[in-house]
This record gives C-alpha cells, sequence and structure tokens, in this order.
C-alpha cells in the first residue's frame, strides 16, 4: 500500500508540578507549545490555523487519586506524519526548561499493518453549532464527522488522496455513558471515548492510519482522540 509512515516518540519524563489529570491535556499541550517557540519553523507551525497532525496520550501510569505527581516518572506517547517536528521538540524539551525534566526519549517510525478496529484512548471531541458533540446528538453524526476530518487530514498527508463516496466506518460504539469532561482555558471540552470498525479496502485503511497518526475528530494537539488499533 502506498502511505506515508508516522513516527511515534515515547518520552519518560518528570513533571515540575503535581498535575492533576483533568488539567493534564491543557498542561502537556502548553509544554509541547513551549518547545516549539524554540524553533522558527515550529512556532510558525503552531500558529497556523490548520491540522497539525500530532496527537499525543495521557501519560502512564494513571495515579489512583488522579494527580501526576512531581518528582516522579511517566511516559507519554507523541505521534505525528512529520518526523521534523518530533525532532525538534524533542531537542527543545531536553535543552530548555519547558516545564519537564526528559528522562528518556526514542522516536521510532510506525509501519501500516492491517486496521479492523479504532479505540479511542482518549476522548473525541467535535463541535457542532458553538457546541460539544453529546450522545442526543446521535452516533450517526459523529460517525460521518469523523469520517469527514479523516478525509481532510489525509488530503493534507497524501496529496494525490481521493475522497471516497463512502464511509470508511462500518459500524461505531460509544464506550463511555456520560460525557468525558476536560478542563480548557477555564471551561470544559467534553468528549466521548468511541470504537470504529473499519472496511477493509485500500482507502478506508488510508484514512484509519491517518487517525493513528495524527488522531481522530478534533483538539488532537491537546491530545484528543488517540488511537490504537487491532
Amino acid at each position: 500500500m502506498d502511505i506515508i509512515n508516522y513516527h511515534e516518540m515515547s518520552l519518560t519524563f518528570i513533571p515540575r508540578i503535581n498535575v492533576p489529570l483533568e488539567q493534564c491535556n491543557e498542561w502537556l499541550s502548553k509544554i509541547i507549545s513551549k518547545a516549539m517557540s524554540f524553533s522558527k519553523p515550529l512556532k510558525i507551525k503552531h500558529k497556523n490555523n490548520e491540522f497539525k497532525l500530532y496527537v499525543f496520550d495521557l501519560p502512564r501510569p494513571l495515579e489512583t487519586n488522579k494527580v501526576y505527581f512531581a518528582d516522579r516518572a511517566y511516559v507519554v506517547r507523541i505521534r505525528s506524519f512529520d518526523l521534523k517536528f518530533l525532532l525538534g521538540i524533542n531537542s527543545a524539551l531536553k535543552s530548555e526548561d519547558c516545564g519537564i525534566r526528559v528522562i528518556s526519549s526514542h522516536i521510532v517510525p510506525v509501519p501500516y499493518i492491517p486496521i479492523t478496529t479504532l479505540t479511542t484512548l482518549t476522548p473525541v471531541v467535535s463541535s457542532i453549532n458553538g457546541r460539544y458533540w453529546v450522545n442526543d446528538n446521535g452516533l450517526l453524526v459523529l460517525r460521518d464527522r469523523i469520517f469527514s476530518n479523516a478525509c481532510r487530514k489525509t488530503k493534507l498527508i497524501k496529496k494525490d488522496f481521493v475522497e471516497p463516496g463512502d464511509n470508511f466506518i462500518e459500524g461505531i460504539i460509544q464506550l463511555n455513558k456520560v460525557p468525558i469532561s476536560a478542563k480548557y482555558k477555564g471551561a470544559s471540552l467534553l468528549g466521548a471515548k468511541v470504537e470504529v470498525t473499519v472496511k477493509e479496502d485500500e482507502t478506508s485503511q488510508v484514512l484509519a492510519y491517518t487517525m493513528m497518526g495524527a488522531g481522530m475528530l478534533e483538539k488532537n494537539s491537546l491530545g484528543f482522540g488517540f488511537c490504537i488499533s487491532k
């Protein structure tokens, strides 16, 4: 399959402050943004109003009281289709004071393997008429928005990509019963965790792989829509 690989960076770090779980997405996004500020190309990338094509998950292990403690070590995964981005923030995080102390980092390409299902480890977020998607909006709306978002991202990564007429998602299941909330700029973002079944044809597989590397739906640079696959 003609596909552009994304890379994944595993970063072992120690935070300089205690970070509550509900504030972790915003805190980590600020850490990454600060690292980007030390590179002129990455500073431009950060300010541009377009898909950033990177995503990160929540650090592990998750403490039982839902707080990430200063002076304890955690591991976070950051994925991107832009290797220069990962190399740039990796360098800045190690050499500049961005709010964490890096213990180790490792960047590897992630080859394509057939994808049957995508499961989000962090919630997906979708804006609908100024509000966030909730259960009452219906799963079909969310499914169609995932498809549209995936096509737009794939066109940026693969210039010759042709959007298919049919959705690449065969089925979708919501995994949470109530909306999942995360703090951002003093407000709450509402999201949901989902599992989607992916069609087997080549175009569907390309779209699914894009979701793995760039995140599903919106706010990926805040760590939303981070997926694992089977």
